[in-house]
């Protein structure tokens, strides 16, 4: 049987999403008890993020749509590749308005 070093946290994955860490604490024998007792929850806030971007350049206030949504997607592109790639499970950009 494998020993586990409990003085590390170990995270609650559920569909490939982190929902939880498990927080025992040195010493504690035992599995971590996802009864919530042992698990500090990840706040759905942490889970996705957006944002907004604006822009007062004459020039770039009078792209398309589709122009607009060409970068996002180098964004994303970016956000895929390394370092980065590892910790995004996947990433989606949308634009919106005009």
């Amino acid at each position: 049987m494998d020993t586990v070093d409990v003085k590390k946290d170990y995270c609650i994955i559920v569909e490939n999403t982190v929902t939880g860490i498990c927080n025992k604490k040195a010493g504690a024998r035992g599995p971590c008890n996802t009864d919530m007792k042992d698990v500090t929850v990840v706040p759905s806030a942490h889970l996705s993020f957006s944002g907004t971007v604006s822009t007062t350049n004459v020039i770039m206030a009078s792209w398309s749509k589709m122009m607009w949504q060409s970068i996002v997607n180098r964004a994303v592109r970016k956000l895929a590749s390394r370092p980065f790639g590892s910790h995004f499970f996947f990433a989606v950009a949308t634009v919106s308005g005009n």
